[in-house]
C-alpha cells in the first residue's frame, strides 16, 4: 500500500502517503487524516501521468548553485558568451538572490534586485541582459523538473533608454577615414568598411581562407576570434551564427588579398597586427589612433562596427537586395536584416510625404513664438 497507518510514540496516529515511480520512492509526506494523505497522493500521481510532476527537493537548491550548473551546460557556446553571461551574474545578480532556494523565489525578490541595480546607476541595456540571465537559470531549473514556474518571467524588462540608430559613413567619409589611420590599418578599415564582416571574423581570416570562384576572388568566413574579457586576447571560435560564407573581396582591396596570399605562408593572417598576430578590439583601437583617426577624418563619434553599417548602407545604395546583404553579413535570417536596414530598400516614406497635399497658407509668413513670449508689436491694438 502506498498509504499506511503510523501509530506514534504519543498515540497519536498519522498517516503516511508515498509516491513510487520505477518502483522507487520519489515523494512521501504525512498526514493527520487518511483522506488527505490518499488527495495528496492522487495529486502526485496526476501529476507523474501529465508529465507537470516537481520533485520538491530538488527546489532547494541555491539560486548560485543552479546557476553554476547552468553555466556549465553551457559549454558549447562562444567563449566571449560564457563570460559575459559570467560576468553578468557573479556581479549583479548573485550577490541579490544566491543563497536563496530556487523554490523559495519569488516574483518580488527578482524585482528587488533588478531595483538594487537601478540604484547603483546600471544602465537599461545591462538591467535588461541581467533579467534575461535570472530567466534562462531558471528555465533550466524548470526543464530539469526542479520548478513548475519561472517566476522571472513575471517581471517585465526594464524600460529606458533608446537602442541607437544604425550610423553609417558616406563613400567620401570612408575614404578619409581609411587615410586617417595608419598604413598597415587602412586594409583593415577598408575590408570592414566595405564588406560589414564582424571585426572578430575579419581578425581570423587566415590567407588559406581567400578562394578563387567562378565570379572572382573571395574569403571564407568561418571563424571569429573574440576578445576574451577576462584575459584580453582573442580566443577562436565560430562565428556568431555559427554559419561559414564566402564574401567576395571588394575590388579595392584584391591587389592587397593577391600580394598577402603570394607573399605569406599556410596560416598566416590576411590582415595581422604589426607583430604578425591576431588583431583584437583594443590594439587595433591602440595602432589606429581610432579616436585621433575618426577626429582628422571629420567623423568623430563613429565606431568600429559603425564600418558594418556602413558596408550595408553601401550595399543597399549599389542594388544589392535583402538575401545579398543578408549574406555579405552574415545576419542569421532576412528578416534580421530587414529590421535594421528595411528602411533603406524603400524609398516609400519619403514618397509618401512628397506626396501629401499642398495646404495653402496665408500670403505673410507664420508668426511663431515660442511660448510664454511677449506679443509682437504687430498683434498689439
Amino acid at each position: 500500500m502506498s498509504v499506511t497507518k503510523r501509530v506514534l510514540p504519543s498515540g497519536n496516529v498519522t498517516w503516511r502517503a508515498k509516491v513510487f515511480f520505477e518502483r522507487r520512492v520519489i515523494a512521501q509526506r504525512s498526514f493527520a487524516r487518511r483522506v488527505d494523505a490518499k488527495r495528496w497522493e492522487a495529486d502526485q500521481l496526476a501529476k507523474l501521468d501529465t508529465g507537470s510532476w516537481i520533485d520538491p527537493t530538488r527546489g532547494r537548491i541555491t539560486f548560485a548553485a543552479l546557476a553554476e550548473e547552468w553555466q556549465g551546460s553551457r559549454g558549447h557556446l562562444a567563449v566571449r558568451s560564457q563570460e559575459t553571461t559570467r560576468f553578468l551574474l557573479d556581479k549583479y545578480v548573485i550577490g541579490e538572490i544566491g543563497a536563496f532556494p530556487i523554490a523559495a523565489i519569488s516574483a518580488a525578490d527578482v524585482e528587488r534586485a533588478m531595483s538594487a541595480m537601478t540604484a547603483r546607476g546600471l544602465a537599461t541595456a545591462t538591467r535588461r541582459r541581467a533579467l534575461s540571465m535570472i530567466r534562462l537559470v531558471l528555465d533550466y531549473a524548470i526543464r530539469d523538473r526542479r520548478l513548475s514556474v519561472n517566476v522571472a518571467r513575471m517581471v517585465s524588462l526594464p524600460r529606458g533608454g533608446t537602442k541607437r540608430e544604425p550610423h553609417w559613413l558616406r563613400p567620401e567619409q570612408l575614404g578619409r577615414l581609411v587615410m586617417a589611420v595608419p598604413p598597415l590599418c587602412q586594409p583593415v578599415v577598408l575590408f570592414l568598411g566595405l564588406t560589414g564582416c564582424r571585426f572578430s571574423e575579419m581578425a581570423a581570416l587566415r590567407v588559406d581562407d581567400v578562394v578563387q570562384t567562378p565570379h572572382g576572388l573571395g574569403v571564407r568566413v568561418h571563424r571569429a576570434a573574440t576578445q576574451s574579457k577576462r584575459t584580453s586576447g582573442a580566443v577562436f571560435g565560430p562565428t556568431k551564427t555559427h554559419q561559414t560564407r564566402t564574401v567576395p573581396v571588394p575590388a579595392a582591396l584584391d591587389a592587397y588579398v593577391r600580394t598577402r596570399v603570394a607573399g605569406t605562408a599556410p596560416g598566416g593572417y590576411l590582415f595581422p597586427s604589426p607583430t604578425g598576430g591576431v588583431w583584437t578590439n583594443t590594439n587595433f583601437r591602440a595602432r589606429s589612433r581610432w579616436m585621433e583617426a575618426t577626429r582628422r577624418a571629420g567623423v568623430e563619434g563613429t565606431t568600429i562596427h559603425d564600418l558594418r553599417h556602413t558596408a550595408a548602407s553601401l550595399l543597399i545604395a549599389a542594388g544589392a537586395d535583402v538575401k545579398a546583404v543578408q549574406v555579405i553579413l552574415g545576419h542569421s535570417t532576412a528578416t534580421m536584416t530587414m529590421d535594421l536596414y528595411g528602411h533603406l530598400f524603400s524609398e516609400a516614406t519619403w514618397q509618401a510625404m512628397e506626396r501629401l497635399p499642398a495646404i495653402p497658407l496665408m500670403e505673410a509668413p507664420l508668426a511663431i513664438e515660442a511660448p510664454n513670449s511677449p506679443p509682437s508689436s504687430a498683434s498689439v491694438q
